[in-house]
């Protein structure tokens, strides 16, 4: 199935301050969800709306995102500490 990725602002202006070697690596890690998102998930949160969250960890980071079937997007939400 083909998803179109959209990514928050909030989430760009994060990568935009990480150095560039973990930067390309987050960016990678982005792509892929949005050509696998389910292959990508390695948990699953609710958010306060119910919807259900996928998370993907890459190293310290947590990449989290909402599959919209309906609108068929990859919607890539927020990034955080992954332990947090």
């Amino acid at each position: 199935m083909s998803y179109r990725l959209l990514i928050s602002v909030e989430v760009l202006n994060f990568l935009e301050r990480l150095p560039g070697r973990l930067r390309r690596i987050l960016r990678d890690l982005i792509v892929a969800i949005g050509e696998d998102p389910m292959g990508c998930s390695e948990a699953t949160e609710y958010d306060r709306d119910g919807r259900m969250m996928h998370l993907a960890i890459c190293g310290e980071f947590a990449l989290v995102y909402w599959i919209d079937d309906a609108d068929r997007h990859v919607k890539v939400m927020e990034i955080h500490a992954a332990d947090k």
